[in-house]
């Protein structure tokens, strides 16, 4: 591949420091030095998907967006931002109604704040969740996260990822145990394998509770049909991953919680005000 010749503008001290590591070996010059740390940088960067597809009146609590529900302060957006950039999570997209993205722009902007990068893809029909992450398809290149933008959590994204990554699924979601599953997802388990999801089941019969934040991997988009059919993660993809033996679940402890309804929303600032 032939390279590119580019101008750039770079202080004395992380010069000198640049030209610490060129050894005349390995690294022969100031280019390979730069192409080295970039490479290796933008190899360890992680991304995640905020999900806020579908119409945004089911986006709303009590005439807000639940994105921008004041939590301890902010933003829940803000909240999940900052857990991301923590976690290491620096390539972030955002994919929802124009709506939705308009307003969560203005309190979140494009992730330069956070040090992160954050790109916007608009939804432009509304097909369903599975339908509004294929829009990121040929953009996630490697592992991803996926969070739905009304959800508020405080758990180790970084051990997920790492679970994910032994279990060699294609999809592997947040779990938590002991919590209510009337309106979340049921899951079995064998081992760390998800051998029945049930989303909001009329009589739980375990304990363990799907989140639906979960890493995922690019190989996800071939159950997601083309064209404009409806396809949602839950109903249609998920049975798919389970008789291929390809989706798993990895128990996390902390907080989480859906927010849908306003005694979520005080659950959340409660957990905050105590932390």
């Amino acid at each position: 591949m032939q390279k590119k010749r580019i101008s750039m503008t770079i202080s004395p001290e992380i010069l000198k420091s640049l030209d610490s590591i060129v050894d005349g070996v390995k690294i022969r010059s100031r280019s390979e030095a730069i192409e080295a740390i970039l490479s290796k940088h933008l190899a360890s960067a992680k991304t995640a998907v905020f999900l806020g597809g579908g119409s945004p009146d089911k986006l709303r609590l009590g005439g807000r967006l639940k994105p921008l529900l004041e939590i301890g302060g902010k933003p829940l957006i803000v909240h999940n931002t900052e857990r991301l950039r923590k976690a290491g999570f620096t390539n972030i997209f955002f994919i929802g109604s124009s709506e939705v993205i308009g307003e969560c722009f203005k309190a979140i902007g494009n992730g330069s704040r956070y040090g992160i990068n954050i790109s916007y893809i608009e939804e432009q029909r509304a097909l369903g969740n599975a339908k509004t992450l294929q829009l990121a398809e040929g953009r996630l290149k490697s592992s991803f996260l996926v969070l739905p933008v009304d959800n508020f959590f405080d758990f180790d994204l970084n051990y997920l990822s790492k679970i994910h990554k032994t279990t060699g699924a294609v999809a592997t979601l947040a779990v938590q145990a002991g919590r209510s599953a009337t309106e979340l997802g049921m899951v079995d388990m064998l081992g760390n394998m998800i051998i029945k999801y049930e989303e909001v089941p009329k009589k739980p019969k375990t304990s363990l509770t799907a989140t639906f934040i979960g890493m995922y991997d690019p190989v996800i988009f071939q159950h997601i049909p083309k064209g404009d059919v409806r396809c949602t993660l839950q109903t249609d993809v998920f049975p798919k991953l389970m008789e291929e033996k390809g989706l798993y679940g990895s128990i996390v402890p902390g907080f989480y919680i859906n927010i849908r309804k306003e005694s979520d929303v005080r659950e959340a600032k409660s957990f905050v005000r105590n932390k």
